[in-house]
């Protein structure tokens, strides 16, 4: 009995990684940070807080879409100023995008899971 839990237990750990490499060779998709933020916004799903701190807003929108996480910070009454942009999957950076960072620009493309685009997109 105990040889077949042991056995068992190999199995569900190959089967568990095979999973988590299947979605890791999935197919991505190109997406500017300007354009990734307007999606953020715009989905209904996005968490928003807000803090007013020496007469400045400062916004905060996170949202989660199955392993992938991301936070979206903003300056602005109106999100005029994107001040940072950070995707995760499950723990681990995808790319983060800072706005006091010289060699980064809201024009460079970065790579998001195919289903997470289309999730984006169809709100």
């Amino acid at each position: 009995m105990n040889h077949f839990l042991d056995k068992l237990g190999m199995f569900s750990k190959h089967l568990g990684e095979g999973v988590s490499k299947l979605f890791k060779q999935e197919a991505k998709r190109n997406i500017r940070i300007r354009e990734l933020a307007a999606f953020i916004l715009a989905h209904t799903d996005t968490k928003k807080k807000s803090e007013e701190l020496l007469g400045l807003v400062f916004n905060e929108y996170r949202l989660s879409i199955g392993p992938i996480s991301m936070k979206l910070e903003t300056k602005g009454t109106n999100d005029e100023y994107i001040l940072e942009l950070v995707a995760m999957e499950q723990g681990e950076e995808l790319f983060s995008y800072k706005s006091y960072e010289e060699k980064q620009s809201e024009k460079d493309k970065h790579q998001i899971p195919e289903y997470v685009y289309v999730y984006l997109a169809e709100v």
